[in-house]
């Protein structure tokens, strides 16, 4: 091994049959190895010390076995499927919800580095969802921009019934927490309804719950379809049926809250992390709100009221008064001004830049009160806005763990049955399904050290090097493509064309030299894992 590259590859001949061949495919994998670890661990790490954004860390030791591929299953026979109860619909307490407004979608302006509509929606769809193979950009591009914005967001129209035959034939156990992180990742990477396991993944990370303190991942499923169902849907009907979530009334302690001895934490994260932020409540908010959740329970089939536990007495909060319920609550939660503006903020924060500028907030702010606190509503407003499309929105974002596997499964069209992907995705930071507290995954810089970006590297070595599922010569439709024609096929397809002069000029100086002394599929490999491990590639 030569940097984590194979130094002999299993298809060629042994080295006493043609030595002068393998002596210079040693000298390639070497220099393959070497250049990858300047330009995509060494630059990009080099990048965010010198900005201050990460703590250096000696490389890790790893105990037990490397996976060889990402791909692929473990030979086990399937395990028998469990069956689960379908999920319930929540049933809110009544609320007036106005009709969202019906728009065009309009266009934004190009910037710079997206002067063209096929950059424009190769940008959309890595934020709106985990990129997009060539084929599928081809079909988006057909649509132009306003009608892949339509598309995405409007996908109850759109046929998944594929993907849904997929995850059936696998057999998972729903029990499992390793079946289920596997059924997700599988949903990410092959939902033609993209947009709605992103929002999936964004409400995970912020009305969180845990498996390794909720101990029974059929809830964590039942959290999971939840967020699914509501992925654009009213945020009051949200809040209220995650406060009956079986998940969250374990995560949170609510089924041991009481008349006598109210519990305050699910009343506490509710303001603090789930809806308005810190500084916008006090604590006898928090005490009164927790008396309003009293008798929330959990029972055998799911969430229970018990009215004998329940305080039904008056309760002064944000400035109101009466006999509150948990609903009550909500909606006055959902009332306050702050609480748009913090769902707003996260929205924003998570699918194009941080911070977002005042007016932006303002804009977003007023069209959810508008259109009855409709995330779908935001969401259209975000990704048709200049804003999303700007420079500072544009690979300003370092992709989780999740963004970055699936998104090269996906943008590379490698099929796989999710084996090894938990695990991956677990060494590179992001255990799905357990985050490491109720708020969820810090994000941003916190994903990139010297530990997690060389799993990283590896994963893209790992995809790079696998025979099976991936050919990067296959993907060029010119027969008999050159290595710079390689190199030009994967910077125009992962990173949109754009690439730093100087990044540039290595890749090519590089890809000139893997012609003289390497195999033509072995240099198309080397250059998709320099590409699939530069620094760009690792922002959205």
């Amino acid at each position: 091994m030569v940097n984590g590259i194979p130094t002999q590859d299993p298809e060629t001949k042994p080295a006493s049959a043609d030595p002068e061949i393998n002596q210079g495919r040693l000298a390639f994998l070497k220099a393959a190895g070497s250049l990858a670890a300047v330009v995509a661990l060494g630059g990009l790490l080099e990048a965010c010390e010198n900005a201050g954004l990460v703590t250096p860390q000696a490389a890790p030791t790893f105990t037990g076995p490397t996976p060889t591929s990402p791909i692929g299953s473990d030979g086990h026979p399937p395990t028998p499927t469990a069956t689960v109860t379908p999920l319930p619909v929540p049933t809110p307490t009544p609320t007036a919800t106005a009709t969202a407004t019906a728009t065009s979608t309009p266009t934004p302006t190009a910037t710079p580095l997206l002067r063209s509509e096929r950059a424009r929606i190769a940008h959309l769809l890595r934020r709106a969802g985990f990129g997009a193979s060539e084929e599928e950009l081809n079909q988006y591009e057909a649509m132009g921009l306003a009608g892949t914005v339509d598309y995405l967001l409007d996908y109850e129209h759109v046929d998944d019934s594929a993907l849904e035959a997929k995850l059936q034939s696998l057999n998972f156990d729903l029990t499992k927490t390793g079946d289920l992180q596997r059924w997700w990742l599988l949903r990410m990477v092959y939902s033609k309804r993209p947009v709605r396991e992103k929002m999936t993944l964004f409400w995970h990370g912020l009305l969180t719950s845990g498996v390794s303190r909720v101990s029974r991942a059929e809830y964590m499923w039942k959290q999971n379809q939840l967020f699914r169902q509501q992925a654009l849907g009213s945020f009051p009907v949200l809040l209220k049926a995650v406060s009956r979530d079986p998940a969250m009334l374990i995560w949170l302690d609510s089924q041991s809250n009481k008349k006598s001895a109210p519990n305050e934490n699910f009343a506490r994260e509710l303001m603090e992390l789930f809806s308005m932020g810190v500084g916008n409540y006090t604590e006898q908010d928090v005490r009164e709100s927790a008396r309003a959740f009293t008798g929330w329970s959990l029972g055998s089939t799911g969430f229970t009221f018990n009215a004998a536990q329940h305080d039904d007495g008056v309760k002064q909060f944000l400035g109101q008064s009466g006999p509150f319920t948990g609903d009550d609550i909500i909606d006055i939660i959902v009332r306050q001004p702050a609480a748009a503006d913090y769902i707003c903020g996260k929205l924003f924060r998570f699918f194009a830049y941080d911070p977002p500028e005042p007016t932006i907030l303002a804009t977003l702010h007023t069209t959810f009160v508008d259109n009855g606190y409709s995330t779908k509503a935001v969401m259209r407003a975000l990704l048709t806005s200049e804003a999303f499309f700007a420079p500072n929105a544009y690979r300003s974002r370092i992709k989780s763990p999740a963004e970055f596997v699936v998104g090269t499964l996906r943008t590379l069209s490698i099929t796989t049955d999710g084996n090894t992907l938990p695990n991956l995705l677990a060494r590179m930071g992001q255990t799905l399904f357990d985050p490491p507290s109720v708020a969820g995954w810090p994000g941003g810089p916190a994903w990139i050290n010297s530990v997690t970006l060389l799993e990283r590297v590896n994963f893209a070595n790992l995809v790079a090097t696998n025979r099976k599922n991936f050919d990067p010569r296959g993907m060029i439709t010119k027969g008999n493509p050159t290595p710079k024609e390689v190199l030009d096929y994967f910077i125009n397809h992962l990173l949109d064309g754009n690439i730093a002069p100087s990044e540039s000029a290595v890749m090519n100086t590089y890809s000139d030299d893997v012609a003289r002394i390497a195999t033509p599929d072995a240099a198309a490999r080397a250059i998709a894992y320099l590409v699939l491990g530069s620094p760009d590639f690792q922002l959205a």
